[in-house]
C-alpha cells in the first residue's frame, strides 16, 4: 500500500509499505527521502504519535492513500548532547553539567581562536558532507570558492 508523509513544514513523499512494516522502517525511507534523521522524526496519525516498534497493521486507520505528518523535533544543542553523553558514561548529574558548561567553554575559546578562512574551510567541508559530496581535491595555490564545488 501507498502511504503520504506530509512535513508539517513543507516537503512530501510517498512511500510504499506493507501492513507489517515497523514505524521505524517508515523513519528509515524517510531519512533516505527527506533527509532528516531519524531521531528528529515524530509520525503522527490523526494528532497521535506513532510508536518505532508497531507496525502499520496494528494501526487499522491506515490505508492505502493515508497520509501522515511528519513533525522536524528539533535537534539537541550541543550543551544538551553533552550533558547526556556524559551522564550515560556515569556521570552524576552535576558533574555531567560541569563537564559539558566546561566543553562549550573550550569550544567557544577555539572557535574565536579561527580565522576567517579557517571558518569558511571548516563550513565549506560541513556543506559538503550534509550534501554528500567529497571534497574536491584542488590545487593547494588555486582556491576554489563554494559557487565552484556546488556547480553554481
Amino acid at each position: 500500500m501507498n502511504i503520504i508523509i506530509k512535513q508539517l513544514k513543507g516537503g512530501e513523499c510517498c512511500l510504499e509499505v506493507s501492513p507489517a512494516t515497523k514505524i521505524l522502517e517508515i523513519k528509515k525511507q524517510i531519512a533516505t527521502e527527506l533527509r532528516i534523521p531519524i531521531e528528529e522524526q515524530k509520525l503522527l496519525l490523526l494528532g497521535r504519535a506513532l510508536a518505532d516498534d508497531q507496525t502499520v497493521q496494528s494501526y487499522p486507520s491506515i490505508k492505502n492513500g493515508t497520509k501522515l505528518n511528519l513533525v522536524v523535533k528539533k535537534p539537541e544543542g550541543l550543551l544538551e548532547a553533552s550533558i547526556k553523553y556524559f551522564k550515560k558514561n556515569g556521570m552524576s548529574d552535576t558533574e555531567a553539567r560541569n563537564a559539558a558548561n566546561n566543553l562549550l567553554q573550550v569550544v567557544d575559546e577555539k572557535f574565536n581562536n579561527l580565522s576567517w578562512d579557517d571558518v569558511e574551510r571548516l563550513s565549506f567541508d560541513c556543506m559538503l558532507e550534509e550534501c554528500g559530496h567529497p571534497r574536491p581535491t584542488v590545487d593547494p595555490d588555486q582556491d576554489m570558492d563554494c559557487d565552484e564545488a556546488f556547480g553554481l
